[in-house]
């Protein structure tokens, strides 16, 4: 009967003491880990701020596209906050209030095609022309499609550590394929 009772008391120091020790040893980790979910929170709501007003810009630098007089370093320059659809959106914009796509170019389209595609009797092939119809003229179209080109891909929050490209406009007369 003495060796029942001795079984049925728990060790001193024994389960208890080893619990409560783990239990400290958690407070200490969960305050870790809540200071470093509040660091990762902090830093990822800079992250999304930072990303929010790059965009926030690039629009801005789409709606100052919309106007007729855009300026050669004014072009080259917006390259540096946009990327080819934010440049899209803005010849599509300019097509729409029967601009020229081309930023640089002042004149008011006239007599757009209705068709989507045409034919070619020369090379005898068929050209979709949705595109080119946002353009007064094919200089118009091809410098446009070089500056596209020339405007980084990456995300505009992210260019900070890129070298800002440099961009050409094409000139009358220069070739562009």
């Amino acid at each position: 009967m003495i060796m029942a009772a001795a079984a049925a008391e728990p060790p001193r120091g024994g389960v208890k003491a080893r619990s409560s020790r783990r239990r400290a040893g958690n407070k200490q980790s969960s305050i870790l880990k809540n200071e470093d979910v509040a660091q990762r929170r902090a830093a990822l709501e800079a992250a999304i701020r930072k990303k929010f007003e790059y965009e926030k810009k690039a629009l801005r630098v789409v709606e100052q596209l919309l106007e007729e007089d855009i300026t050669e370093e004014f072009l080259v320059n917006c390259g540096n906050f946009i990327t080819p659809s934010h440049y899209k959106d803005a010849v599509e914009e300019r097509f729409i209030i029967k601009l020229c796509g081309y930023p640089l170019c002042r004149n008011r389209l006239k007599n757009v095609p209705k068709q989507k595609y045409r034919v070619s009797t020369k090379t005898n092939k068929v050209y979709d022309i949705t595109e080119r119809k946002c353009f007064c003229s094919n200089f118009c179209y091809r410098a446009s499609k070089y500056f596209e080109a020339q405007i980084p891909k990456s995300p505009v929050w992210m260019r900070e550590e890129e070298r800002p490209p440099d961009i050409e406009l094409l000139k009358e007369g220069q070739r562009y394929s």
